[in-house]
């Protein structure tokens, strides 16, 4: 049995030592992976047990799903599994397995974690709205979209102290079309400066006023300052 055990041993660690060389993760680790090293290397005792795992769950793990952290928070990951352990008496029953792990979202070095977690950068460059959306993306992320008083309060207080009207997200066609937006819903909060929209034909995007940070509708091709999100879970 000792001798049994310095052999197993013997083969966990050249095991160890082949995954850590060739980047292997060990929750990545199933019954094919040792029985692939065990030929690799000539250890059958390392096949055999690859292929007794490879018996007793005849399954393999789903891909980890996306991260669900929201905006620079920890989250978690999930993975699947269905697996039918009795095989070889032709039970059809199966059992599923879940699978879970911390992650975390990146907000950039660049971008701010604001108060309730948003992350966001405002631009200085005064840019036309197209250009602004192709900034935001490039990012990897959006024209914000203002969609609660909660992220309202964090821009507010963020922009404090700054004396410029930028683009926000929000776009239509015509002065008979809905206000559409990049990313997310519009859930009622539309907070106008008054006399806001003033419906003029040529003001199909939105901006933000210097003081209050309500909002007005302007023409697409103003060069304005302009603010970003990256969004985590949409």
């Amino acid at each position: 049995m000792l001798k049994l055990i310095i052999i197993f041993s013997l083969f966990v660690l050249s095991f160890c030592q082949q995954t850590e060389n060739n980047g292997t993760f060990g929750d990545t680790v199933n019954g094919n992976d040792l029985v692939k090293l065990g030929r690799q290397l000539q250890k059958p005792m390392l096949t055999i047990i690859g292929m007794a795992l490879r018996n007793l769950h005849a399954c393999e793990w789903t891909n980890w799903s996306p991260c669900s952290v929201r905006k620079g928070y920890f989250g978690s990951r999930t993975r699947t599994r269905t697996c039918n352990y009795d095989r070889n008496v032709g039970n059809t029953n199966s059992t599923i397995e879940n699978d879970n792990k911390l992650c975390e979202g990146k907000c950039p070095s660049d971008y701010n974690i604001t108060k309730h977690g948003y992350c966001i950068k405002f631009y200085t460059d005064s840019v036309e709205n197209d250009d602004a959306v192709t900034q935001c993306r490039n990012d990897g992320g959006y024209l914000i979209n203002i969609e609660s008083k909660q992220k309202h309060d964090d821009i507010k207080a963020m922009l404090q102290g700054i004396n410029e009207y930028p683009y926000v997200g929000g776009k239509r066609k015509d002065l008979s079309s809905p206000w559409v937006f990049e990313y997310g819903i519009q859930k009622g909060f539309m907070e106008w400066v008054t006399g806001q929209p003033n419906f003029k034909s040529s003001e199909f995007c939105l901006c933000l006023d210097k003081s209050t940070r309500h909002l007005y509708d302007v023409g697409c091709t103003d060069k304005r300052t302009f603010l970003c999100e990256i969004v985590y879970d949409l």
